[in-house]
């Protein structure tokens, strides 16, 4: 007797010249059988009982002499146990046989929000597909995403948040998905909003926000053309709502401090006074 439970590797060694996806198996021995699978059944010695079939959407697989054998949710070596035993019961005695994965059903993750191509994305054969992987297939993210906001909504109920931007590669790489599962990536909440530079710069105006948020006085007055000769760099005005702070720009960028600016923040340069 065969007995896939009892004798593994003699039945691997039979499945080679019956076909099936071998390389996948090794690779997805404890994949769980599901709706929409192909399957191959060999049993030897018994040609008029080799089947090549699809899992139902009732589970089920239709089987010579058994009719129809409930298969989903089992292992491989689960189902071929199953099988054994219902032939052995009645039909054959101690039968070798094999049951091996001809085409896995299609798996589908959902990505949607801010990447270039949002969509359905196909798990590959492996049943393998992490979390860098899906935003390279989705053609990456859109200009207006925000990378801090990744949510993975999987198939059981769970949400689950990441950080695109600070999380490494490596890191998105061992965030594995299910079928089933969406991926949100969110809009950055700095789409649409400016700030403001006037007076003594280069090129004055509103200007539109950096999408991550992140924003100094010395990039702001760069991204107007930076100062002109007129301008009193010991005079800079900034306007925040109803508040007015004055700032010595000169001492500031030379000693490399940071000044954080918000959303609608104005900057006036003063002129220089001869």
């Amino acid at each position: 007797m065969i007995h896939l439970t009892r004798f593994r590797a003699g039945l691997l060694a039979l499945l080679l010249p019956f076909g099936g996806l071998r390389g996948d198996e090794d690779a997805r021995k404890d994949y769980v059988l599901k709706v929409g699978d192909g399957v191959a059944l060999r049993v030897f010695n018994e040609p008029d009982l080799d089947t090549d079939t699809r899992i139902l959407k009732t589970g089920e697989i239709s089987i010579p002499l058994l009719g129809s054998v409930r298969i989903e949710g089992m292992t491989v070596d689960a189902a071929t146990d199953r099988i054994y035993q219902l032939y052995n019961a009645d039909y054959l005695v101690e039968p070798k046989l094999t049951l091996s994965i001809t085409e896995y059903a299609p798996e589908y993750v959902d990505i949607l929000g801010e990447v270039k191509k949002a969509g359905r994305v196909r798990i590959p054969a492996t049943g393998r597909l992490d979390l860098a992987s899906l935003f390279a297939m989705a053609g990456g993210f859109t200009p207006e995403a925000d990378r801090n906001l990744v949510t993975v909504m999987k198939a059981d109920g769970a949400v689950q948040k990441y950080n695109g931007t600070q999380a490494s590669e490596a890191a998105l790489q061992r965030v594995f998905l299910s079928s089933g599962d969406r991926v949100i990536v969110g809009k950055s909440v700095f789409v649409g909003r400016t700030f403001t530079v006037l007076g003594e710069v280069k090129s004055e105006g509103p200007y539109p926000f950096p999408l991550n948020g992140k924003l100094d006085l010395v990039a702001a007055i760069a991204a107007a053309g930076g100062l002109t000769d007129l301008a009193n760099p010991k005079k800079v005005t900034l306007r925040r709502g109803n508040q007015t702070t004055q700032i010595d720009y000169q001492s500031l960028s030379r000693e490399g401090r940071f000044l954080p600016l918000r959303s609608g923040d104005i900057i006036f340069v003063a002129r220089r006074i001869f």
